[in-house]
């Protein structure tokens, strides 16, 4: 077994295989466009994420923004995090913004970046994805404000996705000292 073969099944083990996004597949706008906000998580956009984080709780202001925007995750087929928030463009590819994770209905030229822009590959095969979203709710009573999902329909809920999935993504965060309470949603079948 080569080098690359073992590093393979590690990452496979850890986040799930490298496939085809599953649900309703790649929009065509997604093979072309990235997300202006699109990052690899490492110990310096840790630091930024976590800045971030951290103002969103600090608003005088009430929560809103942080309860209805919300970030993508991904973990690559290196088994490297990328992240963005969920950035809308209009039809010249543009961005023009985000819109609120609520929000069904928007107008016809605009199009959401979902988690298939994150990924750099043209072959987009991604291991596991999902949101981290604002939720103080935590069942288990951490204390933690932000709630790391499996929750991307392409990548995050398709058959053979675990717990120890998310997990192991959790950790990816803890190492860059991110900690956030787990909401594992149950795959499709």
């Amino acid at each position: 077994m080569s080098r690359s073969d073992e590093e393979r099944r590690r990452l496979d083990a850890l986040y799930g295989p490298a496939l085809p996004a599953g649900g309703n597949g790649i929009q065509p706008h997604e093979m072309s466009v990235s997300p202006r906000s699109r990052q690899k998580l490492d110990q310096r956009s840790a630091v930024g994420l976590a800045d971030y984080l951290a103002q969103l709780l600090d608003l005088s202001l009430s929560n809103l923004f942080p309860e209805i925007f919300h970030l993508l995750w991904i973990v690559d087929e290196d088994g490297d995090l990328w992240f963005s928030v969920q950035e809308v463009i209009d039809g010249s590819a543009a961005t023009i913004g985000i819109l609120p994770k609520a929000v069904q209905a928007r107008p016809l030229n605009l199009q959401k970046l979902g988690h298939p822009t994150l990924i750099g590959d043209q072959r987009k095969l991604g291991r596991i994805g999902g949101e981290l979203v604002f939720d103080p709710n935590d069942p288990e009573g951490s204390g933690r404000s932000f709630c790391l999902t499996n929750a991307s329909g392409r990548y995050g809920l398709r058959p053979g996705q675990r717990m120890e999935h998310l997990q192991a993504v959790a950790g990816k965060f803890a190492e860059n000292g991110l900690h956030f309470w787990l909401d594992f949603q149950t795959p499709r079948h």
